[in-house]
């Protein structure tokens, strides 16, 4: 009796794991058997996902979930629901939807494109709030790295003879030329808890992973990690150098050390930080960014009503825009809600030959910094107050890289008598990285300033290296789906 009491427990224990974990895969496709990238796939009104740029998409249902449908919703897409009991893993298709006005409505509501954004300057500070809130993130950069150019001279040395720093320059030269011309990719995907109040922002990150093969990576990272490890057997590796380039100290007490582990800790949580921030906070803000000058500067544009669209049985106006002269930046797409004068949706990208940062120091200091190509899709949620945030926000950016400069090693003394003992080192670095960073706010909850108090943030967390996917780092939690090239890094 004992026994057959067990094996029923055992057996309503699996019944509840598997209710409460059940998962469905699938890809949104359109009738031409395209996919369409990022769809909201909603179980009720504040659980879901979005699809990743090819469609697809993972979720978890809830059991017991707060709705009896999956709603599928994009604009310019019929939306579909799909009874839960029927939502099973497989692809779904949105048809192109077709928008027919009541005339009344176009009457009442005819608008130019300028008083169109005139409605939306006007009326952002009510649509999007700036309450004290908890996003639940999760966060995934994709880089392609390309080096163009790269070299590294011992120059002079202290302690080895001529020969030996040729010998050193030799073998330092030939790893660099594996690494010229050469290309690679890498991906990190972070999630947690942003904590927001006013100007203030604290961030808990409960995982992180980073996908490399670190054989390939071709990253300047990567080139000064080989040439450290060259170096580094010729520098005693229980002192500690100065490290110089010029007339600027990187480092006071640089210890010479490989750190390839598959835990790598002491990860600043501020940059990470900073990244998230910078990409909701900018277009949760969008109307006051000077940066953003086609919402502040309509004189660098033309503006055109290209048409209308519905969204959550709301109409929508699609605003085109383009530089009329030469000072904008800027084209794309803006998606209002004729209602409210919300924007909902954005897209936007930088001008072939415009740069959104540059520094050209390359004949003072050896240093060429640009960052000149920039695309953005954005979309936007509202909550129940009727207020907007950020849900999903997709940046590609390309930076070009040039970097010729010295470095000299000066061991630390221990003691006076001790003789000095330095390397110098030339090196020239040129590489094109291109980022793309995609931001899932998954929740959004408001917080009190008391709750926001007791929040303490970690100074640093750690990151899981990976060198090949593993689906089972984010089984049960509703992210992003990885994307083909991520399920077939190798």
């Amino acid at each position: 009796m004992k026994k057959i009491t067990s094996l029923i427990a055992l057996t309503l224990l699996l019944f509840v794991q598997n209710a409460v974990s059940q998962s469905v895969t699938g890809t949104v496709i359109d009738e031409q058997k395209q996919p369409i990238p990022y769809v909201s796939i909603q179980v009720g009104p504040t659980y879901g996902v979005v699809s990743n740029t090819e469609g697809q998409f993972v979720i978890n249902i809830p059991s017991p979930a707060d709705a009896d449908k999956v709603i599928f919703s994009s604009i310019g897409y019929e939306s579909i629901a799909i009874p839960l009991s029927d939502f099973k893993s497989g692809a779904y298709v949105l048809k192109e939807q077709v928008t027919v006005l009541d005339p009344v409505f176009i009457t009442n509501k005819k608008l130019s494109p300028l008083e169109i954004l005139a409605q939306v300057k006007i009326n952002a500070p009510k649509n999007y709030g700036t309450q004290p809130a908890k996003q639940t993130f999760f966060l995934r950069n994709s880089y392609t790295n390309k080096m163009i150019d790269g070299q590294f001279e011992l120059v002079k040395s202290s302690v080895d003879k001529k020969a030996t720093l040729k010998e050193l320059n030799k073998e330092i030269e030939d790893v660099m030329k594996k690494l010229k011309n050469q290309s690679s990719k890498s991906y990190s995907e972070s999630y947690g808890f942003l904590y927001q109040q006013n100007s203030e922002s604290k961030l808990l990150v409960e995982k992180a992973v980073e996908l490399k093969n670190r054989e390939r990576d071709v990253s300047g990272e990567q080139a000064q990690s080989k040439f450290i490890d060259i170096v580094k057997r010729y520098l005693d590796p229980n002192a500690t150098y100065k490290l110089k380039t010029g007339l600027f100290t990187i480092d006071d007490s640089l210890k010479v050390k490989s750190a390839k582990k598959d835990i790598k800790p002491d990860v600043k949580t501020a940059y990470l930080k900073t990244t998230i921030t910078a990409l909701s906070s900018s277009l949760n803000n969008f109307y006051t960014k000077d940066g953003l000058d086609f919402f502040t500067d309509y004189k660098r544009y033309t503006y055109t009503l290209e048409g209308y669209s519905e969204y959550n049985d709301e109409t929508i106006y699609i605003l085109d825009f383009k530089p009329a002269k030469s000072s904008g930046h800027y084209y794309g797409k803006i998606y209002v809600n004729a209602l409210d004068y919300a924007v909902v949706k954005l897209e936007y990208n930088l001008v072939d030959g415009e740069n959104e940062s540059k520094i050209n120091l390359k004949l003072l200091l050896g240093v060429k910094m640009m960052e000149d190509r920039t695309k953005v899709a954005a979309t936007f949620t509202k909550n129940d107050a009727g207020q907007y945030s950020i849900n999903f926000i997709k940046k590609q950016k390309g930076n070009y890289g040039y970097m010729d400069r010295s470095l000299k090693f000066t061991k630390n003394k221990v003691s006076k008598d001790e003789e000095t003992n330095m390397l110098k080192v030339d090196f020239l670095i040129e590489s094109d990285t291109y980022t793309t960073s995609e931001l899932f706010i998954i929740d959004k909850q408001p917080i009190t300033a008391a709750e926001f108090k007791n929040v303490t943030e970690k100074e640093k967390y750690d990151i899981n290296y990976i060198a090949k996917y593993d689906p089972s780092i984010w089984k049960d939690y509703n992210v992003l789906a990885p994307v083909d090239a991520i399920k077939n890094y190798n």
